[in-house]
């Protein structure tokens, strides 16, 4: 290969490590939304004059990362993205997070998307351990409550209302990579994953999720106009 052959080979190799990264990235920060209407998902009644009933998420009593006692109630009003981990989990819930704190960022300022974090492992969560993984975080920043409480209130709760774990080991759950989104009156619209196994799925994992989010917003939107 020539001298300048080489050159370019160099050059060429360069521009892939750095420029396709940050194409990928600006990629899917201009990638389009386009409004789709969210299903409620769970279990919907037909009454006999043709309302329908959905499957609403029922109230729970948990601890926050700073000890105050809080339920499903604090968050009314708000879009709300619900996920369960465990500080000890080594891979599945620190990519979770990572992912969620992605979202999250981008919407700091809007104080009706709020993020709810709950742990399945409550004897070993306690307060003082839930806290120090909120810091890393920057909860309170990112409106991000991590949360501890009753072990067999928290596993009624995501089974029978969050319909998210759906697996048990003995008295522990199998859980996987996936997020609820809450509307405002605590009805699931969408159950998400969040792990991809290269950047490019990351970042449709992350797009998915803010595009539901952004549909939930339109539709409270054309609520408002409707008035």
């Amino acid at each position: 290969m020539s001298l300048l052959n080489n050159r370019k080979f160099k050059v060429a190799a360069v521009a892939a490590i750095v420029v396709l990264p940050i194409f990928a990235v600006w990629f899917w920060s201009k990638a389009k939304w386009v409004h789709k209407e969210l299903p409620y998902l769970g279990q919907t009644v037909v009454n006999p004059d043709g309302t329908k009933e959905y499957h609403e998420v029922g109230n729970v009593v948990l601890y926050n990362q700073h000890g105050k006692k809080i339920s499903l109630s604090d968050f009314d009003s708000s879009i709300l993205i619900v996920n369960i981990f465990f500080a000890s989990c080594p891979e599945i819930c620190p990519t979770m997070n990572k992912q969620i704190q992605s979202v999250a960022e981008g919407y700091q300022r809007e104080n009706k998307i709020q993020f709810l974090t709950v742990t399945i492992d409550p004897e070993s969560d306690s307060i003082p351990v839930i806290s120090d993984y909120a810091k890393a975080y920057q909860a309170d920043i990112y409106k991000r409550t991590f949360a501890t409480g009753s072990k067999k209130e928290i596993y009624d709760w995501v089974l029978n209302d969050l319909l998210l774990a759906t697996e048990q080991r003995g008295s522990d759950f199998i859980h996987d990579d996936k997020v609820v989104i809450l509307d405002k009156e605590h009805h699931i619209r969408g159950i998400l994953p969040t792990i991809g196994k290269t950047n490019t799925e990351k970042f449709r994992m992350i797009q998915r999720i803010k595009d539901d989010i952004e549909n939930l917003k339109y539709e409270y939107r054309q609520k408002e106009l409707d008035k």
